[in-house]
């Protein structure tokens, strides 16, 4: 996971030092083949589809992302274009389905918390995504400021879950839980004018592992985001 930081940041140091050197050859004049929004950074709030009966949300379920995407204009006016690009997110699920381990045989273990008092309850994935998108956008070369319309899918490769459980009597971390699904993937859509951005996300696959019952059921879970991205450089 380090490796991938460091990438990510000498990624993101290259492209920044050769806009740099771009903007210093051209002396400010208007650049015809400019790239734009390769950089992002987003926060969304994250509503559970498909819960079991008795099963809730409850708190500010989040997910925070950044990352690259390499813009790709496939016009000569470079408004219309592809974006394909790598990077990270965390998802953090508040609800008051209790998830841990048996110490014994490490089978988990899930049960609704009813009655009960405790600080936290929490489950979180932390995802590396991989963004294809199409983009649709009112920029010039010399304009700073225009609408922008990109759709798209999100491939995740889930690498590591974890859930955290609060009381005034015990507060314990499971981390690398066997329960998701390693690869998901929904509907990505980013709209509006400027640097924020309304940004709407739709999963299509089941966010857990087929086979895992809770109550003689399957934990069929989907998650649908709503948020804003920041796009910069």
């Amino acid at each position: 996971m380090r490796n991938f930081f460091i990438v990510l940041f000498l990624l993101i140091f290259r492209f920044s030092f050769s806009q740099f050197e771009k903007a210093n050859d051209t002396l400010h004049r208007p650049d015809t083949h400019y790239l734009e929004d390769q950089l992002y950074f987003g926060v969304s709030y994250i509503i559970l589809k498909n819960l079991p009966e008795n099963l809730l949300q409850n708190g500010f379920s989040n997910q925070i992302k950044f990352g690259f995407i390499r813009d790709i204009p496939l016009n000569e006016k470079r408004n219309f274009g592809l974006g394909i690009g790598l990077g990270y997110s965390r998802d953090v699920y508040y609800h008051n389905l209790r998830i841990s381990v048996n110490e014994e045989d490490g089978s988990m273990q899930y049960r609704i918390l009813t009655g009960e008092n405790y600080r936290t309850n929490s489950f979180a994935v932390k995802k590396i995504d991989f963004p294809v998108e199409i983009r649709l956008r009112g920029s010039t070369p010399e304009k700073f400021k225009f609408w922008r319309l990109y759709a798209g899918i999100i491939i995740h490769y889930n690498f590591n879950a974890e859930s955290e459980f609060t009381s005034s009597m015990v507060d314990v971390v499971y981390k690398k839980l066997d329960l998701m699904n390693k690869w998901t993937y929904g509907l990505n859509i980013s709209a509006g004018y400027g640097i924020w951005n309304f940004n709407f996300y739709y999963g299509l696959s089941d966010i857990i592992k087929k086979g895992i019952l809770f109550d003689g059921k399957e934990l069929n879970m989907k998650t649908m985001n709503l948020g804003v991205v920041y796009y910069f450089l």
